[in-house]
């Protein structure tokens, strides 16, 4: 039981801190493909605009960096 619990928590740990970790790099570096920002604007009409937005890529490297780990955990267990 445990072995499948790590095999599902590994990779998506993996996928999680390594996007966040790109995020941050991104942000700290002012490296725009690496990036997510938002931005909050007041209106003189008495409203607001909220703007999102940021690059996928982390995203991307991220759930690669995943499934490196999951096919890692995989040959691990065969042997």
């Amino acid at each position: 039981m445990k072995s499948k619990l790590s095999h599902i928590l590994a990779p998506a740990v993996v996928a999680i801190v390594v996007s966040i970790a790109l995020y941050n790099l991104g942000n700290a570096l002012e490296i725009s493909w690496l990036r997510f920002y938002y931005e909050q604007t007041v209106s003189t009409a008495g409203g607001f605009e909220v703007e999102t937005g940021g690059s996928m890529i982390p995203l991307l490297i991220g759930i690669a960096s995943g499934f490196v780990v999951e096919r890692l955990l995989q040959k691990r267990a065969m042997n």
